[in-house]
């Protein structure tokens, strides 16, 4: 389990599931795609996009395929891409790093650069798929204490 008392955001897996709770919520997702197993503490970001009704297997077709440039960075711990179970909600891509450096020397790397250049943009495969209007990620250190 992942956590951080303070902000009250848990994720806890079981198998192929996974419970975030955050703010007094709970939500269940579908595990689509795992690389490395969780680890017990680092700087993770939820990023939850908001995909437009009726292109959900577009978004998931189009992530599955993208450019796997994460798993070489320098930092970089785990990721989940996860399905809501609930119709209309965010799916939710978490990645763990070591710490916060580590995440922002990704942002800023050419690698990152290249494979997001057109995200929402008119040119951009995402572009009527996730509305970003309505997708947010939350930032933050988990530990297991």
């Amino acid at each position: 389990m992942l956590k951080n008392s303070i902000h009250h955001i848990y994720l806890e897996q079981n198998d192929d599931e996974v419970i975030i709770e955050k703010f007094n919520e709970k939500q269940q997702y579908i595990i689509l795609e795992q690389i490395n197993d969780l680890p017990q503490s680092g700087f993770t970001v939820f990023n939850h996009l908001y995909v437009n009704p009726s292109f959900e297997e577009d978004f998931e077709r189009l992530f599955l395929n993208r450019n796997r440039h994460l798993k070489s960075s320098e930092g970089f711990e785990s990721l989940l891409f996860l399905k809501p179970q609930t119709k209309h909600a965010h799916y939710v891509i978490v990645t763990v790093w070591t710490d916060e450096t580590a995440y922002q020397q990704w942002q800023n790397s050419k690698e990152y650069k290249a494979s997001h250049h057109k995200r929402g943009t008119d040119s951009g495969s995402d572009k009527n798929i996730v509305n970003r209007k309505l997708s947010f990620n939350i930032s933050l250190d988990l530990t297991d204490s």
